[in-house]
């Protein structure tokens, strides 16, 4: 029989990622954005608010500001 530790690892590995990614996917909504889609536009989903977080960009934080014109 051939050593199956190369596959055993690949295995792991991708597990790993799913599990990471799934993890990561409940909270994907939250950017730095959000205390501020919070208080500036009344939302809690930061995606959704990205347009009127633009709209108010005198009022957002620097790291929101960064994060809304890095796209």
């Amino acid at each position: 029989m051939q050593n199956r530790k190369p596959l055993q690892l690949a295995l792991l590995a991708s597990i790993s990622l799913f599990l990471t990614d799934a993890a990561l996917a409940k909270d994907a909504y939250k950017t730095p954005c959000h205390a501020d889609a919070l208080r500036v536009c009344k939302m809690t989903n930061d995606i959704n608010a990205q347009g009127c977080l633009k709209q108010h960009l005198s009022e957002i934080t620097p790291s929101c500001k960064a994060f809304l014109t890095k796209k």
